[in-house]
């Protein structure tokens, strides 16, 4: 008999271990936020090479932004101008800014191609499916983000534009001057730009050239 009840306390204490390792592994934040895993934890060097268990590339969960532990709403592009003018131009040059734009008229073979590469069946027009908008508009399917942004919003998320970066700004864009910049995604990391530019879908893209180069002047290459 106390074999038997050693062995269910023994049982429960390995189900309470994997439940904690379990909610440990997808932290709060990321699950108001919709974030995936590798956002924090993607190959620094480039590539998506993760361990079953994301301990390679480790961050500190203790450490995720105020602004996305208290479910910030994406406000657009439109707000960011208003104070980054400069970045908000050179922006505006860049590739990122007309995303949603070159999906809507992107040649049939090229997403034919991107599809077959990430093994996608698209039914209907690429700007249409869930598999290619997410990575050519800002806040996908996310409080103030695309499409749920009021119409008068809309196209200030139809595109990769700042938030999809730094995360949304309504925190930002609200709080006091002394604290703006720890309601926002200051350092953004190449493990940001590898979960859209795989190397199925930007083979020749290389985020360390890039990153260097500075993101808001990167040309219409990529």
């Amino acid at each position: 008999m106390r074999r038997k009840i050693s062995l269910v306390g023994t049982l429960a204490a390995v189900v309470a271990v994997v439940v904690a390792v379990q909610v440990w592994a997808y932290p709060e934040s990321a699950r108001q936020t919709k974030t995936g895993c590798a956002t924090c934890h993607a190959n620094p060097a480039g590539g998506e090479k993760l361990t079953v268990a994301g301990t390679e590339y480790k961050a500190d969960h203790a450490k995720v932004l105020a602004a996305a532990a208290a479910a910030a709403e994406y406000v657009g592009g439109n707000k960011c101008k208003m104070c980054h003018i400069k970045e908000y131009k050179s922006w505006q040059e860049s590739a990122h800014a007309n995303a949603f734009g070159n999906l809507a008229k992107a040649d049939a073979k090229a997403i034919a191609a991107v599809a077959t590469a990430l093994k996608v069946e698209l039914k209907g027009a690429a700007s249409k499916s869930d598999a290619c908008v997410v990575c050519h508009v800002t806040g996908f399917h996310l409080p103030g983000g695309y499409p749920q942004a009021d119409s008068a919003k809309t196209a200030a998320v139809a595109s990769v534009s700042c938030e999809a970066c730094h995360g949304p700004g309504s925190l930002h864009v609200k709080a006091a001057k002394e604290d703006k910049k720890k309601m926002i995604a200051r350092a953004v990391s190449s493990s940001m730009c590898i979960q859209c530019h795989t190397t199925a879908t930007s083979p020749k893209f290389e985020s360390v050239d890039y990153m260097k180069r500075g993101v808001h002047a990167v040309p219409a290459a990529e």
